[in-house]
């Protein structure tokens, strides 16, 4: 039988049933600890692309984003990020990623999604981990 897996963008994630378990059990305590895991895990995503952004004037590497500003966006059973570079002053971002006959002096095509398949492996394992180990805790101060 096939493991549970869940694809996004073309992304899989194994393992997905170790965490709706958790967060099933967990209720909001686990809720709360996923949603802190899953924006840091962008974060660091966000900082490994801007090591690949093209530069010329350095606003396309300021304009990359963590969204929302702070915690992530819920919609019923959902949670998400939004890992985001340009601006109404950086309209050119799609382009600059996108565009693979382009040589860059510093930086690359594919900046975001490189930085983002690489951060996928793994991931649901290293947030069902800490959510695992924030309910360890919980559970030894009852």
């Amino acid at each position: 039988m096939a493991k549970p897996m869940l694809t996004i963008r073309g992304i899989q994630f194994t393992n997905i049933e170790r965490l709706q378990r958790l967060l099933i059990e967990g209720g909001k305590k686990a809720a709360k600890e996923a949603a802190k895991r899953l924006r840091n895990e962008a974060q660091e995503v966000l900082a490994k692309s801007r090591d690949l952004v093209p530069v010329d004037t350095g606003a396309l590497k300021k304009s990359g984003r963590v969204r929302p500003e702070s915690g992530v966006y819920t919609n019923g059973k959902n949670m998400e990020v939004l890992i985001t570079y340009g601006s109404t002053a950086v309209e050119y971002a799609i382009y600059v990623h996108e565009d693979l006959s382009k040589n860059h002096p510093h930086g690359q095509a594919k900046f975001l999604e490189i930085p983002l398949i690489q951060q996928s492996h793994g991931l649901v394992d290293r947030i069902s981990d800490r959510v695992e180990k924030v309910l360890k805790e919980e559970l030894g101060k009852a």
